[in-house]
């Protein structure tokens, strides 16, 4: 199979939003957003492709371009090998020299509009930088722990670096519990932290971030007003998750786990066709331990998710320093 490659650029404002050009009729995929690039010709390097690319297209000459993203893209007729430029500074307004149509957008629209495939983990990789996703991620369940036990133990996880949550509240919380929750969260919060929740209701006096919901709610129809994170199980949920805007995606299970013992694994190999194409950052859960961390982010992973790692153990802060160091250390 041909392989052909291509220089593409990503121009980005002060404001955080990106040019996307509209393909015209007469070229292949008409009708499709992308990044604005071409061809790179024989014997060309990728960035001279890139300026004369974007000097044809869009009218403007390249002051600095970062390598941001090296992709292959299969097509039934060819390959095409992307490789990504991040552009902060330019020459000259862009338009579209070729009677396309150039629109500035945030990363996040770019997922609901009709793009070409291989510009989705782009945006996955633009989100992240703008909306940095912790490395670890707990899912913490009340109903898991002892009631005098909880809080303390989570207490502990903040304090030796956890920085995102999910407080999973799937059963009723005893009401000790639920009557300091709201002031705990609000004190973590205040530090920073991100909590999304994970509820029936939406219990919109709860400090949190958002909402956490499954893949059965968002097949469902339920589209929350805040912000919100989605749990998938199949690339079907990734891609309806990132047209609708949600911040992340967990996706599972990506090694076996006790708590769903009927459920197939993905491992690695699967795990990273599934995230490849996505166009948002993807967390990996089930079946994590430190040692695995490895895998999932060879894997593409942009954090782990833990459920029983962290609160269960007999040192949560112990087990929060493994974790973080062990991400730390596949930097």
């Amino acid at each position: 199979m041909a392989v052909v490659p291509v220089a593409t650029g990503v121009l980005q404002r002060a404001d955080g939003k990106v040019l996307i050009s509209l393909r015209p009729e007469g070229k292949p995929w008409p009708g499709f957003w992308e990044f604005p690039g071409g061809k790179i010709e024989p014997g060309e390097a990728p960035e001279a492709a890139l300026a004369r690319e974007l000097a044809e297209e869009i009218g403007v000459r390249v002051q600095v371009a970062e390598p941001l993203l090296r992709r292959d893209h299969p097509y039934p007729e060819r390959t095409v090998a992307l490789h990504f430029y991040l552009l902060r500074r330019w020459e000259g307004e862009p338009y579209g020299r070729e009677g396309q149509q150039i629109r500035w957008v945030h990363p996040w629209e770019i997922a609901a509009l009709d793009c070409l495939a291989p510009n989705l983990p782009v945006v996955a990789k633009l989100l992240n930088d703008l909306l940095p996703q912790p490395p670890l991620w707990l899912i913490a369940d009340p109903a898991r722990v002892a009631t005098e036990r909880f809080l303390p133990a989570l207490g502990a996880a903040i304090d030796a670096g956890l920085r995102a949550l999910v407080l999973r509240c799937k059963t009723p919380i005893a009401a000790e519990l639920a009557q300091r929750l709201p002031a705990f969260l609000g004190e973590l919060q205040d530090a920073g932290v991100q909590v999304y929740l994970n509820h029936p209701d939406p219990l919109p006096n709860w400090p949190v971030a958002g909402r956490h919901l499954t893949e059965a709610q968002l097949a469902h129809g339920l589209r929350p007003e805040q912000a919100f994170g989605v749990s998938c199980h199949s690339p079907a949920c990734l891609q309806q998750a990132a047209r609708l805007g949600a911040r992340y995606a967990f996706l599972s299970p990506l090694f076996a786990t006790a708590t769903h013992p009927g459920a197939e694994a993905l491992g690695p190999e699967r795990f990273a066709e599934w995230v490849a194409p996505a166009a948002l950052p993807v967390i990996a859960l089930g079946g994590m331990t430190p040692e695995r961390v490895a895998l999932a982010r060879q894997a593409g992973a942009q954090g782990v998710a833990v459920l029983s790692g962290i609160l269960e153990a007999a040192d949560p802060a112990q087990a929060t320093r493994a974790y973080l160091a062990a991400w730390s250390e596949n930097a």
